[in-house]
């Protein structure tokens, strides 16, 4: 008599490696390899149970699960697989990881516009993404099943959580119940020339991104919108033998349709020109040299952040907009400016371009087609000369800005933007450091803002934050 391999409701489980027993609380869901349960612990920890089908129960995925068990998770973005689960009366066997929390969701309600996150939030998300995935890899290890299905974010602050973490193999050693999901899958994989690794990984984290930021996937344009029916022949030509970019500056011969492709018309031209370069390199040196061509997730990482810090906010309607720091005049007149993320090299072109789109009417227009309103005036902080945030309502200001010793800690607040208590039109920045400043006024004496006082904000301001000096510029 076969055993069954399903769960019910109440039904107990014996977890060795953990020392305890659980019941099962509910059914979560059920994937292409097994059904995942919500589990009710003895001292209430939140914990998961993905259980095989038989099918996907094999020695391979057994040996996989026993390796990542052993292993320390990259952080705790990754729902790690932390104890292996066989029972005598069940065919098959399981793991155990921790449980999302509820305020983690799937990003195909962002998809189809069921939740409106901001794009703060939406940006906060998708480095989290590149910074978990930079951290897997350096570790040696690769994904191979990278897509949306297996990633949560918290809509109100971008936080994520990383799943189906059991595919999770050490690069190059091909190993694995899987290959990847379509339209995620890199086309060297589809054409099978190569299986998947770390290059592929890229790949994918490429069309995830341009998929959250882009709404849209980034080879279907005319291409696919002209294919009557979408069969694994023609999926195939699509995103494997003929893969073009929908907006290859060379190739327009898959462009976005406007009839079915608003959202990537739209979404294209919010975005700064030096963001979307990172999209045309993925989808074209990226598709011809899969060894080499691929943007690292450190170049994501870098250009996330600097996108997020150029927020700023529609005096009219509120909306997110862009500041614009290069144009395509200007790098082309930056003849060095090549590698966007080498700020070595364009240390004292930030302030320039800036000045020279002022000085020949570069005028931001916001981008809400119900708004397009102009004379937004940005207040800015550049930071050494390399660095450069906009100054908003809510604008933060953390060590990860002032302190390169520091890079990518958002862990600290070191400043803040605060409002005058009777005047809404006077805004100052409030020193949460425990250090005091050192601040030039422009035609004054230098003064000391020592921490929880607040500077009023005046243009040509110099703040002195110990490692890094900014300057305000309106």
């Amino acid at each position: 008599m076969d055993k069954n391999y399903e769960y019910s409701i109440g039904e107990s489980i014996n977890i060795e490696q953990l020392n305890m027993v659980c019941n099962i609380e509910s059914e979560l869901g059920s994937g292409t390899q097994g059904k995942v349960y919500s589990l009710i612990s003895p001292d209430n920890s939140p914990l998961a149970l993905k259980w095989y089908f038989p099918s996907m129960a094999t020695k391979e995925q057994f040996d996989i699960l026993k390796s990542l068990i052993h292993t320390p998770s990259p952080s705790e973005k990754f729902l790690w697989p932390m104890a292996i689960v066989e029972n005598d009366v069940k065919d098959g066997f399981g793991y155990i990881m921790p449980l999302k929390e509820n305020r983690f969701k799937s990003f195909s309600l962002w998809l189809s516009r069921k939740i409106d996150p901001t794009f703060k939030v939406l940006i906060t998300a998708c480095f989290e993404i590149t910074q978990s995935f930079h951290l897997l890899h350096s570790k040696g290890y690769c994904y191979q099943d990278l897509s949306l299905n297996n990633l949560y974010f918290d809509p109100n602050s971008g936080d994520i959580r990383i799943g189906d973490t059991d595919n999770i193999v050490i690069n190059g050693t091909e190993k694995g119940n899987v290959i990847g999901t379509p339209k995620f899958m890199a086309p060297e994989i589809i054409t099978r020339k190569w299986l998947p690794n770390t290059q592929t990984d890229l790949y994918s984290l490429a069309v995830l991104l341009f998929y959250i930021l882009f709404l849209n996937h980034p080879l279907e344009g005319k291409a696919e919108s002209s294919i009557k029916s979408l069969d694994i022949p023609a999926m195939t030509k699509l995103y494997g033998l003929n893969p073009v970019f929908i907006f290859d500056p060379n190739d327009t011969s898959n462009f976005p349709d406007p009839v079915y492709h608003k959202n990537a018309l739209i979404f294209w031209n919010i975005y700064p020109e030096f963001f979307r370069k990172l999209f045309t390199k993925s989808f074209t040196e990226g598709i011809l040299d899969y060894q080499y061509g691929r943007v690292r997730e450190t170049e994501w990482q870098v250009s996330l952040l600097e996108l997020r810090d150029l927020i700023f906010y529609c005096r009219k309607c509120g909306s997110e907009n862009f500041l614009e720091p290069y144009s395509g005049e200007t790098l082309r007149i930056g003849k060095g400016i090549t590698n966007i993320v080498n700020y070595d090299n364009m240390a004292t072109t930030i302030l320039q371009n800036i000045r020279h789109l002022k000085n020949n009417d570069y005028v931001p227009i916001c981008w809400n087609p119900s708004c397009k309103s102009t004379g937004h005036e940005i207040m800015y902080i550049l930071i050494d000369e390399r660095k450069i945030i906009t100054l908003n309502h809510d604008t933060q200001i953390y060590i990860h800005h002032v302190d390169l010793s520091f890079e990518y800690d958002f862990t600290r607040i070191v400043a803040k933007i605060t409002k005058h208590p009777s005047n809404d039109h006077l805004w100052g920045l409030k020193n949460l450091s425990d250090r005091i400043w050192i601040v030039d006024k422009p035609n004054s004496n230098t003064i000391e803002v020592f921490p929880n006082q607040s500077l009023l904000l005046i243009p040509n301001t110099t703040i002195d934050f110990g490692k890094t000096k900014g300057t305000i510029y309106y």
